[in-house]
């Protein structure tokens, strides 16, 4: 009786630590031209050939989104999709609540997958992604969902205004496309919010803007621009994060004694001139214990306290990015 009491105490236990890391995901887009923002109908940018482009429609599907979290492990956000409409610039897509404190990267899909690119889209509540929608993104059951649509005009007379029609509407499984992303951003009040930038300039690369425009289908430059959605960051993160300069930044970071029995001194030294925070996190990413405002030098006493044996991290972040990260063990 006794052994079960303490098995349901742990039990208990383990299962109000996991509850206090669910977190609402929400997605948010930054629509741009280059380093302008895009205002359907009104920006009008410059392309790689110098040609004059603006965009009338610039609606794109997002598919099997995955979060990597601080300790490096892939979570996936099953049966989640996004409809990014460029007309609806403010738009915040909730994604649902998750087991995840924070991110260190994305992985996600250009258009929809297989599975589910040849369904119904009447079969769906009106307010879900796969839908009917207006204007349709639904080519029809053989083809699927319109990956991508693409409309605007092209100056191809040379007088600086735009008076070509295009409209490049992707269609076909062979365009389903990953795009992993680095970031670097922490739940806030209940919320982790992946903030992502858009630059429509880059899905016109190496495309000439001449000859038939109006391209329904799986046509070469249906292809290109998909090749270009996936290769000519098309989508960024709003902070990037090199793997090199965390490796390098993670030897600025010194933990003694590692292994530690019941405490360690943690000194670090970087460059950055804004606060820091350190954050020591267990295996699986979820934040144990978090320490603001920190000056870019110093040393912070790490004491066992709760911590069971095991692995765990010590982790660093300026202004919200990622800067290093060093593990430590934890033994009897």
């Amino acid at each position: 009786m006794k052994n079960f009491l303490l098995l349901m105490l742990s039990v208990m236990i383990v299962s109000n630590a996991h509850s206090q890391t669910m977190n609402k995901v929400v997605f948010s887009f930054d629509h741009k031209v280059g380093a302008d923002p895009l205002v359907l109908g009104k920006t009008v940018f410059t392309i790689w050939n110098n040609k004059k482009v603006i965009l009338t429609r610039a609606e794109f599907y997002i598919s099997e989104v995955e979060i990597q979290n601080p300790a490096g492990n892939m979570m996936p956000l099953k049966d989640q999709y996004i409809l990014v409409d460029a007309s609806k610039p403010n738009d915040v897509h909730e994604m649902g609540p998750w087991d995840i404190a924070g991110t260190r990267g994305v992985k996600l899909h250009i258009g929809v997958d297989p599975a589910h690119n040849h369904g119904d889209p009447a079969s769906y509540p009106s307010d879900h992604p796969l839908a009917l929608q207006n204007p349709d993104m639904h080519w029809g059951w053989t083809a699927g969902y319109r990956f991508m649509a693409i409309e605007g005009k092209v100056d191809n007379n040379g007088d600086g205004k735009p008076e070509t029609a295009f409209e490049f509407h992707n269609v076909g499984d062979e365009f389903y496309r990953a795009i992993e992303l680095q970031t670097a951003e922490n739940a806030k009040d209940g919320t982790l919010d992946v903030k992502l930038i858009l630059d429509y300039a880059q899905l016109f690369k190496n495309i000439a803007m001449t000859g038939s425009l109006i391209q329904h289908g799986n046509s070469f430059l249906n292809s290109k621009m998909t090749s270009n959605a996936e290769t000519e960051k098309f989508i960024t993160a709003v902070v990037q994060v090199s793997n090199k300069d965390i490796k390098v930044n993670s030897q600025q970071i010194a933990i003694s004694p590692n292994p530690m029995s019941s405490e360690a001194t943690v000194s670090y030294s970087f460059s950055s001139k804004n606060p820091l925070t350190m954050v020591v996190m267990n295996a699986f990413g979820q934040t144990l214990s978090l320490t603001n405002n920190l000056d870019n030098t110093g040393s912070i006493l790490l004491q066992k306290k709760h911590l069971a044996n095991g692995m765990y991290q010590i982790v660093f972040y300026d202004n919200g990015k990622l800067i290093s990260r060093k593990q430590f063990i934890v033994i009897q």
